[in-house]
């Protein structure tokens, strides 16, 4: 009745014939009771009452029942329900009420029966099929049982076949007519199927993407009778998007993709979306023809179309002008053959349900698109990539607009690398798009907290982080529990300087998610910012801390922390790194590729050998499937490794084919511009290959944390992967290598420096002097700042040194190469490493023939664009170079064997490039990927000579003059006094040791050291900066806890003091004890130059950060008197320096008695003083001419060809370098030391 005064009201109000009413005038309306009410007191009688007079009509029966089902009088809804079966046995809607009866009655297995019942008298009773979905999956959520789990899905997913086998024919197309109401319920059906099948384990995930494409294909098709013609498929699909999106994206005059022109009729562009223009049908009708231009300008995959969401907002409509934009399965067709569209019900459910699983197979193209899998019905001729996964978004952004699809499809966004100009003439490229989208999905709902985490990550990249960290607290106020964007307000705390208050964010984030490998990284790296070690657990054979922050003595089993959480954080994201996969054919022209390539450089074909050789090597990649991570098979790294690698060398070929094998010419001679870019074509990174991964834990924390060699060698290895990919993807670099330089006139080379720390920065402090210094009859110097200037004076005066200081902070990387390349720089040389704020992409790019690292990072860059580390054999000792380990493995087995079989008698292919070793293998035994630029005495250089010599007021001619007594009597007198400053209430016997670094360099072990040496010094302090001042506290617990009280109060801190002060007041301490993980680098300098020693201990041998402060003091002649190799030695070594030092009285003729000090330290101490002037640590021109040697043979190696091993050049030579990899420089000039 409810529904029969609908249907007569229906028509509106004033329609309603006059004088007439449907409900009585003189009953008052009802009021507003519970529903129970209604049924029992209405609804009820009303329905008996019909069936006394109607007693076997079936529709009254069937509301009767559900009538009593929902008043929960199941059992005689149940005699209702049998009485219809009586009536009709084939009564699905009886049938199905029967099943929804006895589930509520518990009887789950004949609710099924009844359900099944229903399907098989109709398959498309879509009830039923919705009843047993729900009852089994609900079910198998409930079960702890895997194996019964996994039935009720295999259940669930035959009765979905079973629908589709009556509905649908063997080519997945309609065979049965179907109401448009229906269409998405059939849909929903597939699209379960798939689901399930994905959900049985990765070997069903083709048959899952095969069930999600037929759901997808089922609504782009009209309804019946269609022709073959317009069967459309997915592949027809994606190919429309596309097409469409580069038109729309074109101007007047362009398509986008010039190839377009030549399919699509001349005013093909205008007509888009014109009704009259069946696009989809004019893309089948295609064929090929639209497919292989659309692949020939994406490399191999479709071409991406850079759309902003209005133009996303248009795509249904140029897709199906013919209905508006409806999907054309849900339109009915007329008898004129038009298409008329369903209820705004039926086109919003049918909207939302495709949305739906476009989103859900775009997010498994996501996951699997470094596996190279094929889109189902194109026969291998169209592959999953990025740009087919954007597609995807777009259309299901377009037909459902939803924050979280917005939100999806920024972040694809943003890890592209192509660029368009928009409308309004801007540049736009993925993080530009990606902006638009979050900005976009915010303005749905402006609380959605994925969309405000991503938009403040985008910011944050762009510098941005203040306003990145708003967001990041919107956030988490609308989701306190949100571990992204927890991890990353933690991130983004630290980033500013206040990794102390990040901490609580990161326990947050980890308390949700505790392998969040961004939380549990960010907070290992806040911790030990502040030597917060409760609960850090410990590594084997190294001391550790445990909850309680008491010590675990060193072992051979690991303690669970979060250290060793860290560990295994990274050790998974390692082998993640190892899934990518480009698939097989972007292989094979891939190794095409990098075979010219390599015949280019090598300058004629290939032998039988190297050929066999390198193909032997692809072949491993092609065998390598579910294995790789268990072969350490890392197919992108390997290529873009070999692009790499292969670049420098098609540069010297380029010159040596343009110039000759000359190192310099007279005269300036013309360049080869254009002659040769047709010749010298790089290999092409692969359209299927993604952004490789790269570890949380940044490089720069590789310095302090217990890593092994290989891991500490794989994290900086994998961000030069993916620096080096994002400089391959940028839509300007050419398809050439970069032009070499012409020759230098008269052997005058252009060095280029690359620095973001030309400021206030400890870097400047050191190098200051060293650009003015050089030999200008030599050199040529350029140096590109690529930060702004702070203010300071270090900036103009180390500029007004350097003939080209140009400041790049502002520019694009494409015109900061140009300005190298019109520059034509024969050497550049990267100061900032893996620092912050450094820009490696510069020289990933490879703009110049030899690139080098030097000073900014101590440690490798892991990076083929990095040709030379300058170092010293202390700091980096010889056998840890790949290409000196090279040497070693190639003198150990048969060469001429290996060369003819290709390796292929070894058990394993090595994917090397020749001497450069991949660094992905199991070996512990190396870490530097560069060849060494070995300086004589110490690679770090510093300015103290000319910068700090305040102390004295002497210049080095004057101080010469004077004699030693008086400069060393003078020297104590400073030292006495500025000790009554820094501690006015200290003794002067006691013994002051001292440590100024970063408290993130202090470990648990080395501190454990420190409290002994204090406890067997009782006369002894440890001098400690607040360095960050968080730290304190943390570090007294620890001393009070494992040493006591007495010795814990022996601790003092101090504030950080400006430059001056702190170099002055470093003569105060009498010992510096340095830090074992990574040592002093800058700081040791300061210390060594007012004469105080330092004991340190290069731990490790693979680490350069922990070598540093070895190298340092063997510069200054004295090293072996500061040098121990252990901890125990460095303890004893300590005490005994300490425990010699005693004072005798010196009467002033003052009348004021100064302490002199004598013993074995002190007389160390004024042999450093002394000679500060003479030691090579502080000879910075000596360092100077040094390095111009260093450089010049790198020059003349790369010219020859004797760089690269196992090229024809280096098998002919006789040099050094075919017994090293290394360049030794020899310093010509004496040195002279005088020891007391």
């Amino acid at each position: 009745m409810a529904y029969a005064y609908y249907l007569y009201d229906s028509p509106g109000p004033g329609k309603t014939p006059l004088g007439l009413t449907s409900v009585p005038i003189l009953q008052p309306p009802p009021d507003d009771d519970p529903p129970d009410r209604i049924y029992r007191d209405r609804l009820l009688p009303l329905l008996l009452a019909l069936r006394d007079f109607h007693p076997n009509h079936i529709p009254v029966l069937l509301l009767l029942a559900c009538t009593y089902y929902a008043l929960g009088d199941l059992e005689t809804s149940l005699s209702i329900s049998q009485q219809i079966l009586a009536l009709n046995a084939n009564c699905v809607e009886a049938m199905s009420n029967i099943g929804t009866t006895m589930k509520a009655l518990g009887q789950t297995e004949k609710a099924y029966e009844w359900w099944w019942k229903a399907l098989q008298s109709r398959p498309t009773y879509w009830d039923a099929l919705d009843n047993i979905l729900g009852m089994t999956f609900t079910l198998a959520h409930d079960t702890p049982d895997n194996g019964r789990r996994l039935a009720y899905y295999r259940q669930a997913l035959g009765v979905c076949q079973y629908v589709q086998k009556h509905v649908l024919d063997a080519n997945a197309r309609l065979a049965v007519a179907l109401q448009p109401s229906e269409i998405p319920r059939l849909q929903r059906a597939i699209f379960t199927s798939g689901t399930i099948y994905a959900t049985l384990g990765p070997t069903n995930l083709e048959r899952a993407i095969l069930d999600y494409a037929h759901a997808i294909e089922l609504v782009i098709r009209p309804p019946p009778p269609l022709s073959e013609p317009e069967q459309y498929t997915l592949r027809d699909l994606l190919l429309a998007v596309c097409a469409a999106g580069h038109i729309m994206c074109s101007d007047a005059n362009s398509s986008g993709v010039p190839e377009l022109s030549g399919i699509f009729q001349t005013d093909f562009s205008s007509r888009l979306g014109d009704p009259s223009l069946d696009f989809m049908f004019v893309v089948r009708a295609s064929g090929e023809q639209l497919l292989h231009p659309l692949l020939r300008a994406g490399g191999g995959v479709l071409p991406t179309p850079l759309l902003v969401p209005e133009q996303v907002s248009r795509l249904p409509a140029l897709l199906f002008p013919r209905t508006n934009g409806v999907l054309p399965s849900i339109c009915t067709r007329t008898t004129a053959g038009e298409l008329r569209a369903p209820p705004e019900t039926v086109r919003q459910q049918t909207n939302t349900m495709t949305s739906t699983i476009l989103l859900t197979l775009a997010k498994r193209f996501q996951d699997n698109v470094l596996g190279g899998m094929d889109i189902p019905g194109t026969a291998g001729t169209l592959r999953v990539s990025t740009s087919v996964v954007i597609l995807l978004y777009y259309l299901a952004l377009a037909w459902a607009p939803a924050p979280s699809t917005y939100n999806n499809l920024g972040i694809v966004m943003s890890g592209i690398t192509d660029g368009r100009t928009g409308a309004d003439g801007e540049l736009l490229d993925g993080m530009g798009l990606a902006r638009t989208y979050y900005t976009a999905g915010l303005q749905m709902d402006p609380k959605h907290p994925h969309l405000l985490t991503n938009l403040g990550s985008l910011l944050k990249d762009q510098g941005q982080t203040e306003q990145a960290i708003k967001l990041y607290m919107k956030a988490v106020e609308q989701k306190p529990d949100f571990d992204i964007a927890l991890a990353n307000l933690g991130n983004a705390i630290k980033d500013v300087g206040r990794p102390w208050d990040a901490i609580e964010y990161y326990k947050r984030a980890a308390r949700v998610n505790p392998t969040l490998p961004e939380a549990v990284c960010g907070l290992v790296n806040s911790l030990c910012s502040i030597c917060d070690w409760r609960g850090r657990g410990a590594v084997a054979y190294e001391v550790g801390v445990d909850d309680a922050g008491y010590v675990i003595p060193p072992g051979p089993h690991p303690q669970t922390g979060w250290i060793t959480n860290m560990v295994a954080v990274t050790d998974a994201q390692i082998e993640q790194g190892y899934m990518a996969s480009i698939g097989a054919p972007a292989l094979q022209t891939a190794m095409e590729e990098c075979l010219r390539a390599l015949a280019v450089a090598r300058g004629r074909p290939l032998h039988a050998g190297e050929t066999a050789r390198w193909q032997t090597r692809f072949q491993r990649l092609a065998r390598s499937g579910e294995d790789r991570a268990q072969r350490r098979t890392n197919e992108a790294g390997f290529l873009l490794r070999f692009i790499d690698w292969v670049q420098p060398q098609m540069q010297r070929r380029w010159y040596v084919k343009a110039y000759g094998k000359v190192l310099a010419v007279e005269k300036g001679v013309a360049t080869s511009e254009g002659n040769y870019h047709g010749f010298f074509i790089r290999p092409t990174v692969p359209k299927t290959l993604q952004p490789p991964p790269v570890p949380s834990v940044l490089p720069f924390h590789t310095f302090t944390y217990p890593l092994t060699p290989r891991v500490t060698r794989l994290i900086p290895h994998r961000s030069a992967l993916r620096i080096s990919y994002t400089a391959f993807a940028q839509p300007w670099l050419p398809k050439h290598v970069y032009r070499p330089p012409r020759p230098p006139i008269n052997g005058k080379l252009n060095i280029g420096y690359v620095s973001n720390d030309v400021n206030n920065h400890p870097l400047s402090h050191l190098m200051q002097s060293v650009f003015g210094m050089h030999d200008r009859k030599q050199f040529n110097v350029f140096l590109y700042t690529t930060s702004p200037w702070d203010g300071t004076a270090y900036r103009p005066r180390i500029a007004s040194t350097v003939e080209h200081c140009i400041d790049v902070s502002s520019w694009s990387l494409n015109t900061i190469i140009d300005h190298i390349m019109q520059n034509e720089i024969h050497i550049l040389i990267n100061l900032g490493g893996y620092t912050k704020g450094a820009r490696n992409d510069i020289f990933a790019a490879r703009p110049c023939p030899i690139q080098i690292q030097l000073m900014g990072y101590a440690g490798t860059l892991g990076a083929g664009w990095c040709d030379y580390l300058v170092c010293d054999p202390i700091s980096c000792p010889q056998e840890t170079s790949a290409s000196e380990l090279w040497r070693e493995l190639r003198a150990t087995r048969d060469a001429t064997s290996t060369a003819e079989t290709g390796l292929a008698s070894l058990p394993e292919v090595p994917l090397d490039n020749d001497a450069d070793l991949d660094p992905e293998t199991d070996a512990n035994n190396w870490l530097y990927m560069e060849k060494f630029m070995y300086m004589p005495h110490t690679f770090m250089v510093t300015d103290h000579k000319q910068s700090f010599r305040g102390d004295e007021d002497l210049s080095v001619e004057e101080r010469e003059k004077v004699p030693v007594e008086t400069l060393w009597l003078d020297e104590e007198r400073r030292r006495a006094d500025a000790r009554k400053q820094v501690f006015p209430d200290l003794p002067q016997d006691v013994i002051i040791f001292a440590n100024f670094n970063q408290l993130y360099k202090i470990d648990p072990g080395i501190l454990l050291v420190w409290l002994r040496i204090l406890r067997m010094v009782p006369r002894s302090i440890l001098w400690l900066l607040r360095f960050p001042a968080a730290g304190e506290e943390h570090l007294l617990r620890s001393a009070k806890m494992w040493a006591g009280d007495e010795v814990a109060s022996r601790i003092r801190f101090t504030d950080v003091a400006k430059k001056d002060w702190h170099v002055f007041r470093a003569r105060v301490a009498d010992l510096f004890l340095d830090t074992a993980e990574c040592n002093a680098h800058t700081i040791a300098a300061d210390v060594l130059w007012t004469g105080t020693p330092i004991l340190t201990w290069p731990k490790h041998k693979h680490k350069m950060c922990s070598r540093v402060a070895a190298s340092m003091v063997n510069a200054t002649g004295f090293g072996d008197q500061m040098t121990v190799h252990s901890a125990e030695e460095y303890e004893s070594r300590a005490v005994a320096l300490a425990q010699s030092v005693h004072y005798v009285p010196h009467h002033e003729p003052s009348g004021a008695v100064l302490p002199r000090g004598q013993g074995e330290l002190v007389e160390l101490r004024r042999n450093i003083f002394l000679n500060r002037d003479r030691m090579p640590l502080f000879d910075t021109l000596r360092w100077t001419r040094n390095l111009e040697k260093g450089l010049r043979e790198a020059w003349r190696r790369w010219v020859e060809g004797t760089q690269y091993e196992l090229s024809d050049e280096w098998e002919a030579c006789d040099g050094e370098e075919k017994k090293s990899g290394c360049i030794w420089i020899r310093d010509d000039d004496p040195v002279n030391i005088t020891r007391a």
